[in-house]
């Protein structure tokens, strides 16, 4: 089996829980601009009646809600835990079925890149719905509030350059855009390294999650370390190629120990 048909294959087990939690979220978030919407402009009339209206509504009032921060923290939390678990699911049934996966005639290292490349495109593909929903979210935002007549303050950029999970996710500059992806491969590919280590050790020891999370917080921490001590010394551009180069050696490393584990350490 190749790695079209693995990817395909991947995808195709996926599709349904994806579409449901992306459904969730689209239900949360415009839910709780509905809500928002009705609730600040009864509490603008209310000052309207007073004689106090100088209030301005911001699009960043919303994002700022708990309902919408909870939101992105669920689907940041959900695309960690199928990280995991699109792995896990399939030693159970005694690991029969990733035997049967381990054992197809094509590299262990095609159904890594397959379960890998379904979870980027996941992530790659919740960032785009989340921004067309803000885009809609803010139309609706601004239309409402024009025809109440009722004053908005900032921009749609403003908005989510204020929120520090938005601005993350979309930053305005295309190096930062990147360099944050390139984090979100990074953590990809600690989980799998992760899941990998431990499952290799299953059958040897009850403290295998442990070893296999203390291999890769040393993987974590020297570069860390080393930044430390030499951040006084590097300007912003230094930093940033200080920043590159531990992003490609992370990756490299990580991929070199789930390749290692995978094809000679696994045992199911």
């Amino acid at each position: 089996m190749n790695l079209l048909k693995l990817l395909s294959w991947e995808v195709e087990r996926v599709t349904k829980p994806y579409l449901m939690l992306v459904a969730g979220l689209i239900v949360v978030q415009f839910g709780w601009l509905g809500y928002f919407l009705w609730d600040e402009k009864n509490f603008y009339e209310q000052l309207r009646r007073t004689g106090d209206a100088d209030y301005q509504m911001s699009f960043s009032d919303y994002l700022g809600g708990t309902p919408y921060l909870l939101s992105l923290g669920i689907a940041v939390a959900a695309m960690l835990l199928y990280s995991a678990w699109i792995w896990y699911r399939d030693f159970q049934g005694r690991g029969t079925f990733i035997l049967r996966l381990l054992t197809m005639p094509q590299k262990r290292m095609t159904l890594f890149f397959a379960k890998f490349a379904t979870i980027l495109m996941m992530t790659l593909g919740l960032l785009a719905i989340e921004w067309i929903a803000l885009k809609l979210q803010y139309i609706a935002f601004t239309s409402w509030f024009d025809g109440k007549m009722i004053p908005i303050n900032g921009s749609f950029d403003q908005a989510l350059s204020i929120n520090g999970i938005l601005a993350m996710m979309y930053p305005t500059s295309v190096v930062n855009f990147v360099i944050h992806q390139l984090f979100i491969v990074i953590v990809v590919l600690f989980v799998f390294t992760f899941v990998l280590i431990e499952r290799s050790f299953w059958q040897r020891t009850m403290w295998s999650p442990v070893l296999s999370l203390s291999t890769l917080m040393v993987i974590l921490t020297i570069p860390i370390l080393g930044y430390a001590l030499l951040s006084n010394r590097l300007i912003y551009d230094e930093t940033i190629v200080y920043v590159g180069v531990v992003l490609i050696v992370w990756a490299s490393v990580t991929i070199w120990l789930s390749r290692r584990f995978l094809q000679s350490k696994l045992n199911v």
